[in-house]
């Protein structure tokens, strides 16, 4: 990993204005992962990666778990909203933040800006997961609901943006967002010589691309993502070549929902080798399997991953396998309804 080899970084100030005058920004490079792995030090948990006797059996490989539903609110959104927070100028943070999400992204938004002392504004739709809207408002976020999905949610948050002056912490594609998800990758790396493959979700592709920058940088390592059939923007995205808005069902991956953008669209062309889809029942039981085989408790938009692996999903698949554990955030009411489920 050549340190020399790596494209020139961003620098927050630069950022900033880059993003204000309505400009598109570079992507992160290998270089922005390592500055986010230090800017988040001692806020972000350095999260176990373990060996799973009971994936790796049914692989015919050795497959390690990233524990991110151990991380500090239950998701690794925490480590891109801490990262893109703390970059910005203290002048641009005290015009405010708001930030629109499916649940996890706005904890992170929360907790994040709570240790630097804002108190943001986190819209999320009236419909999230009754745990993840708790935890929001107890990080001391102004929890806004929506009625509606995703698109009004966003929506709320952006108009938000505009009649405030309020920064807008995107969950996906904001360049420094995506280098601390890359964070992830970096650490597998670290702690996995010799990695050849990362299975990771994909909702709208930020942990995918700071994955794949750094993934991309060290060289030797496939990415893998994984969508279900009623999640699969990225998906549809990616075979046609250009954004795609495909009809979305009922999913217990609502953190996979929404739409991607142009910018995460690009990286991920870039840097994704493979998508690929499960069925929503293969993710009810991969969320089930992981608790019985594994003890963990992992919330559908992580399980997908488990399940690919399950169901034989992922093609010339070669290890040592790290498979990204995205989030634990599962209402108790629907794990105890799943593991009612018959095996």
């Amino acid at each position: 990993m050549s340190r020399a080899a790596r494209p020139r970084t961003f620098h927050s100030a630069d950022l900033a204005d880059a993003l204000d005058s309505g400009a598109v920004f570079p992507f992160p490079s290998a270089a922005d992962v390592f500055a986010a792995a230090a800017r988040v030090r001692g806020f972000v948990r350095r999260t176990p990666l373990e060996r799973s006797a009971w994936l790796s059996g049914i692989a015919g490989t050795d497959v390690h778990l990233k524990l991110e539903n151990l991380q500090r609110t239950g998701s690794f959104k925490l480590r891109g909203a801490y990262n893109a927070i703390a970059s910005l100028p203290p002048e641009r943070r005290a015009r405010g933040l708001v930030t629109a999400s499916a649940g996890n992204h706005g904890q992170g938004v929360a907790l994040a800006a709570s240790l630097i002392g804002i108190r943001p504004v986190v819209f999320v739709p009236a419909a999230a997961p009754e745990t993840k809207k708790r935890r929001i408002a107890r990080f001391g976020a102004d929890l806004r609901e929506v009625e509606g999905g995703w698109d009004e949610t966003a929506a709320a948050a952006e108009a938000h943006a505009a009649a405030t002056g309020a920064w807008y912490v995107h969950a996906f594609s904001d360049p420094a967002v995506v280098a601390g998800q890359g964070t992830v990758g970096l650490e597998i790396v670290e702690d996995l010589p010799g990695v050849r493959t990362i299975v990771v979700p994909v909702g709208g592709g930020g942990m995918i691309g700071g994955v794949g920058v750094f993934a991309r940088a060290v060289g030797g390592i496939r990415v893998v993502g994984v969508q279900t059939d009623e999640t699969a923007g990225m998906h549809a995205s990616l075979a046609v070549g250009s954004l795609a808005s495909p009809a979305y069902g009922p999913t217990l991956c609502e953190g996979l929902s929404g739409d991607v953008d142009e910018r995460s669209l690009a990286l991920a062309r870039q840097v994704v080798d493979d998508l690929v889809l499960v069925s929503e029942a293969s993710v009810r039981r991969a969320v089930r399997a992981l608790y019985v085989e594994e003890g963990l408790v992992a919330e559908g938009s992580a399980a997908v991953a488990a399940a690919a692996l399950m169901e034989g999903a992922v093609p010339g698949l070669e290890g040592p396998v790290a498979l990204v554990l995205t989030g634990g955030n599962l209402d108790a009411r629907r794990l105890a309804e799943i593991l009612s489920d018959d095996p």
